[in-house]
This record gives C-alpha cells, sequence and structure tokens, in this order.
C-alpha cells in the first residue's frame, strides 16, 4: 500500500509539472549564439545587474585579435567570431575563428576568404551564426561557409559572386545570417530574383530563393508578426516579409534607403526602421498581410548601430548622440553626447553602452530621464562593434583586440 501511494505520488509531481511549465523548463537561453543575441533583439532578460558604482566590473581576460568588425558570440564554452591577418600591405586572410570563454585563448581558425581592406577599418563586418554542430559565416567577399565547432574543419562553401552573379558593397558583404530550422538565410543579392536565399545547413544546397535587390548591409529579423513565423528583409527602399519557406507574405515600399540598424519587432505587429538619412525612421503596422506606415519621424537616425526597444520607448544613438525616444509619437525623451557612434545591448532593466573609443558605460533604460549607473574604459582603440552577454560576463571587441569582463 505504501508502494502504491508512493509511485501515486510520483506520478502526481511529474503530471503537476507537465502542466505547469515554470516548474519543468530549464532557464532562459542566455547564450549570445547569433547578431545581437539569441532572440536577434540586442537584449537580455531575467537578470539583475549590480551598479558598476557598487561593484566595478572585473577584467576576466583581454587578448589580441585580428582585425574585423564581428561581434563575438558565444557558444557552448566558446567565442566564435572572424577575423583577419594582413600578410603584407595588400594581402591578408579573413578566419573563422574559435577561442576559449574562459581564457580567451585561441582554440583553432579557419580561412574563409581573402582579407577586406578599406580606410574605415579592414576585415570581416558580419556575425556568424552558431548552430549545434556548426558555426556559418559570411566573409567580406561574399562566401558562405560552414565550419565544424569542434575544430574549424569546413564543410561547405558558397561563393556568392561566382555562383549567384552578387556584387560587393562598397564596405564588403556585411548582412548576418540566421539559422532557421534545417535552413540558413541570408541576404545574397543575386541576380534572377536571388536577392535572399536559404541554404541547407549540412549540405549548403540551394533550398530557395526570393526577391530583386542587391547586396546591402542590413541583416534579416526572424519572428512572429501576427503570431505568424516570418523573416523579415530591410533591402534598399522596400521591407520584404517572407515565410520560412520562402513565399511573400507582403511588401512595402520604403521611404527609409539602405537601413543598417536592424529593423525592430515590437507588440506582435509592429516594426521599427531606422537609417541615417530623412525621414531617419517609420512604424510599420501589420494586419492581414498588410503593412502600413502608423508614424515616421527624424528623432533617430541610426548610422553604424541597431537600437533597442523596451516597454514602449527606442533607444539608441542618434548619428553621434545617445538618445530615448517614444516609439509611438517620435518624442525625444533624453540625450547624451560624448559616446561618438557608439553601440548598445540591454540586459534586464539596464543599457550597456560602449562608445566608440571603448568607454562602457552602464544607463537605467528609462524614459524618465538619462541616469548613469557609472562606466569603465574597458577596451581602446576603435569600437564599433556592438557587446556581447552571456552568463553574468560582458565581451567587448574593438578593431584589434577584445575582452571580457564580469559584471555579477
Amino acid at each position: 500500500m505504501k508502494k502504491t501511494n508512493l509511485l501515486f505520488t510520483i506520478c502526481a509531481l511529474l503530471f503537476s509539472a507537465l502542466l505547469n511549465p515554470a516548474h519543468s523548463q530549464e532557464a532562459p537561453n542566455q547564450e549570445w549564439n547569433q547578431f545581437r543575441g539569441a532572440q536577434r533583439s540586442g537584449s537580455t532578460d531575467n537578470v539583475e545587474l549590480t551598479s558598476f558604482t557598487d561593484k566595478e566590473p572585473k577584467l576576466v581576460w583581454k587578448k589580441k585579435l585580428g582585425d574585423g568588425f564581428s561581434e563575438l558570440t558565444i557558444s557552448g564554452g566558446n567565442i566564435y567570431t572572424m577575423i583577419s591577418e594582413r600578410k603584407d600591405s595588400i594581402t591578408g586572410d579573413e578566419f573563422i575563428a574559435a577561442f576559449d570563454e574562459k581564457t580567451g585563448d585561441e582554440v583553432w581558425r579557419t580561412k574563409v576568404d581573402n582579407m577586406f581592406f578599406d580606410t574605415f577599418g579592414d576585415g570581416p563586418r558580419s556575425t556568424p551564426a552558431i548552430g549545434e554542430k556548426n558555426v556559418y559565416s559570411l566573409s567580406s567577399y561574399g562566401k558562405l561557409s560552414a565550419n565544424s565547432k569542434k575544430d574549424g574543419k569546413t564543410l561547405w562553401q558558397v561563393d556568392f559572386m561566382k555562383e549567384y552573379g552578387s556584387k560587393i558593397p562598397r564596405w564588403g558583404f556585411s548582412s548576418s545570417p540566421v539559422l532557421v530550422g534545417n535552413n540558413v538565410i541570408v541576404e545574397v543579392g543575386g541576380t534572377d530574383s536571388r536577392a535572399f536565399m536559404a541554404f541547407d545547413k549540412k549540405t549548403g544546397k540551394e533550398v530557395w530563393k526570393k526577391g530583386e535587390g542587391i547586396a546591402t548591409y542590413n541583416s534579416p529579423v526572424h519572428g512572429k508578426i501576427n503570431d505568424k513565423e516570418c523573416i523579415i528583409f530591410a533591402n534598399g527602399r522596400k521591407v520584404y516579409s517572407l515565410t520560412t519557406v520562402g513565399d511573400t507574405l507582403w511588401t512595402y515600399n520604403s521611404p527609409i534607403s539602405n537601413p543598417t540598424g536592424m529593423p525592430i519587432v515590437f507588440d506582435g505587429n509592429k516594426i521599427f526602421i531606422s537609417a541615417v538619412r530623412n525621414p531617419g525612421f517609420i512604424v510599420l503596422e501589420v494586419n492581414n498581410n498588410k503593412a502600413k506606415e502608423i508614424s515616421r519621424g527624424t528623432s533617430m537616425k541610426n548610422d553604424y548601430s541597431s537600437s533597442i526597444y523596451h516597454d514602449g520607448y527606442v533607444y539608441g544613438f542618434h548619428v553621434a548622440a545617445l538618445q530615448c525616444i517614444s516609439v509611438k509619437t517620435g518624442e525625444k525623451k533624453w540625450t547624451k553626447r560624448g559616446y561618438g557612434k557608439g553601440s548598445l545591448i540591454r540586459i534586464g532593466d539596464q543599457l550597456l553602452v560602449l562608445s566608440d573609443k571603448g568607454k562602457l558605460i552602464q544607463v537605467k533604460a528609462t524614459p524618465e530621464a538619462y541616469i548613469e549607473l557609472g562606466n569603465i574604459q574597458a577596451i581602446d582603440g576603435k569600437s564599433w562593434t556592438a557587446p556581447s552577454f552571456t552568463n553574468g560576463k560582458i565581451y567587448l571587441r574593438n578593431l584589434t583586440e577584445m575582452a571580457c569582463y564580469e559584471l555579477k
């Protein structure tokens, strides 16, 4: 009888766990495993950080790194990013590389292309996407590669310029791929309706193609609009919404030209898009697979980096000023200058802002006023790459080195 009661109790507890996911689910995924983090939003929730003035960030390590602008993606104990190394003044190589998360020591590197040179900064621009077993990257000259996370072995590579007639943008291929199901989806900029394409993660073979448009500097958004899964591309003066199998849901002719800042999907059916030229930003509302503009303004003009949406407000760099605006009205709530054309992410209710000269600033994510919680000079030199965050640590990169700081 006692054994029967015990068995009944165990079964009841297991059934209760199934009914109450809060007791059965693991902690939220905090891996920064693709461009702008796990949700491609530049944000991580359910994290509380101590004020820098109460506990200054502790330097864990700082390492020299080859030139490049790719974000540091973190997964399974390793950092994955793209770097470059020059051979002489006009030649060099681009690599996908892995580093130990705890020490910053290099684990492996694999050449994926020739090095891209530019007066604003050399090396790769795109951020790799991390899958279960492989890492997927796009080089400055448009070579999409799949490499083993374990040892860097190249599994396949597709040359956009050679295979699809893509033309290299002025500042190199910069779009960051997104993983959706069994596919790698990326802006290609190819001819014959191959602006956007999906490739099989295992083989690199073409799965679908869609759209007209040259390669630009924007990255696709994967999310849900009106509870329908979709991929959003902002290319040229057009916004595309595609299904995960490449069918067109809707398109919109936009007044925003070639945005670099990534579109932000919010409130279930709205999209914020911003670029450095007028009008600055627009907000689209989508219903019944039709998009319409519901507002626009000049109070947020994203140049290099993407903005952050939080509780009805957008935080971002309005050219070279950190700014907060109402997403509904475009009203400017506050402005803070002095950080150049920096970047930012949101961790819980705080913004972690990186100036373009490597100063890390902790700011309260509130529209009430600019409230600084502390700052440190975290890294020196040109810092145009947004921070990455996982497991209480922030990872920073400039053109020549990377650093890890413990925040909690």
